[in-house]
């Protein structure tokens, strides 16, 4: 069998490395357009705020892992030009790469307005994070358009080093985030020390590197380097010029296996729709945690469709200040969008028990009324937040509903949590809240 995977991120080279333990005789071959596969997009941050200082560590594994020992075939540096699904090749490098089976894991790509390109730098790949890091090296200040995961997250893991200026066209850092837990947010921001501009865009960007004038409502003002994380557009051309069906956000449409509407296409990763399971409707997850999965399924799929890719809940967990701060399922205003009669907890708990002076958690939980499943919940802590965050996700995953999450026999250790976490008091309080006292 002759499989081709165009892209190696996260869902291309799980989807070949797992093609290969599924047959060891197949072709495999995967085609990058940058010079790098395999890498860790999560801590480009990190390593930006100088955490460490080797971009290779950012890599899960060397080329030769690939090409060696997987047998796989890597071709770096290279475009896919395009796809010809009726005789079933791909032309790229000014050559046919045949296939039976084709995955496209292309990607997105870093949305900057065409007017500010010349002076905006993106943070998407490895070329990009190696570029911003040699770019930065002795500037005192930056300038962050975008408060979305990687722009909150960039703002914060910066500051250590930087002065740092975000500026956010929302009411708060974290849009997805509800009211209530934005506010906390903002409070935790605000301390910070460094300045944000709320409610509020760019409007001209001028100047040369290490001298730039930003001006937005609030006027203009210099900065050093610009860096956008106003979000990401899917790479969706090849697909769209195969003739591949997209949905009306322009994403690849693909069934419970991952199949494109060519079966012997595959897509997965950051260009793709994606089930949300509390909803059943198709949405944007572009996560790396998701893609890896997806890719795995596909190269089980390819050899006979065995394994139903089941959806996502874009469980999402950063770092603000030393604060875990992170979101699972719907939160309000998408259960009020698909008219789910829903009721929500908010809490402020501690993280340890009172002897040992725990910091604050505060959590939410959002439930459907009618049946009582969890649908979503929302976490800003420093201890053991990310964990209880997962909790709820597996809450959700299971079905489970405000009776099942009450009595869920969560571990005990006063360093770790009281007896009664956040966790139980936030279950046993909705249902409480529903006049269903247990």
């Amino acid at each position: 069998m002759n499989i081709v995977v165009i892209g190696g991120g996260a869902a291309g080279m799980s989807a070949a490395s797992k093609a290969r333990r599924m047959d060891k005789t197949a072709r495999i071959t995967v085609i990058e357009q940058t010079g790098y596969v395999s890498y860790a997009e999560c801590g480009m941050p990190y390593y930006l705020s100088g955490y460490f200082e080797d971009s290779g560590e950012l890599l899960h594994y060397p080329l030769s892992e690939f090409t060696e020992h997987r047998n796989l075939e890597v071709i770096t540096g290279t475009k896919v030009e395009y796809i010809n699904p009726g005789e079933k090749y791909v032309f790229a490098g000014n050559k046919k790469f045949p296939y039976d089976k084709l995955v496209i894991a292309t990607g997105a790509e870093p949305r900057i307005p065409d007017e500010f390109k010349g002076y905006a730098y993106a943070l998407r790949n490895m070329d990009d994070a190696i570029g911003i890091k040699e770019k930065i090296k002795g500037l005192n200040n930056v300038t962050i358009i975008g408060a979305g995961v990687l722009g909150t997250e960039l703002f914060s893991l910066l500051s250590h080093k930087f002065k740092v200026k975000l500026i956010s066209k929302h009411e708060y850092v974290l849009p997805h985030m509800d009211s209530d837990m934005g506010n906390i947010l903002t409070s935790i921001v605000n301390e910070s020390g460094n300045e944000i501009e709320y409610n509020s865009i760019p409007s001209a960007i001028s100047g040369t590197p290490g001298n730039y004038q930003v001006t937005t409502g609030n006027g203009p003002f210099n900065t050093q380097i610009v860096i956008f994380a106003t979000g990401i557009k899917p790479s969706t051309e090849l697909a769209e010029k195969a003739g591949l069906e997209l949905t009306a956000d322009g994403l690849i449409k693909v069934n419970d296996f991952l199949q494109t509407s060519n079966s012997d296409i595959y897509a997965a990763g950051d260009n793709v729709a994606t089930k949300n399971i509390v909803t059943g409707s198709y949405g944007y997850y572009p996560l790396a945690q998701i893609a890896n999965k997806m890719g795995r399924t596909i190269g089980i799929n390819m050899f006979g469709n065995s394994r139903v890719f089941p959806g996502a809940l874009g469980t999402t967990i950063i770092n603000v200040f030393g604060y875990q701060v992170g979101y699972t399922g719907i939160n309000e205003a998408t259960a009020k969008k698909t008219g789910i009669d829903y009721g929500s907890v908010y809490i402020k708990a501690k993280s340890k028990s009172n002897y040992l002076h725990g910091s604050n958690i505060f959590l939410k939980i959002i439930y459907n009324k009618k049946t009582e499943e969890i649908m979503g919940g929302q976490i800003i802590g420093k201890d053991n937040a990310a964990w209880r965050l997962n909790v709820i996700a597996t809450a959700i995953s299971g079905h489970m509903n405000l009776y099942d999450l009450l009595y869920n026999d969560l571990g005990y250790e006063p360093e770790y949590g009281p007896v009664w976490d956040p966790i139980i008091i936030s279950a046993s309080l909705a249902l409480d809240k529903e006049n269903k006292k247990v």
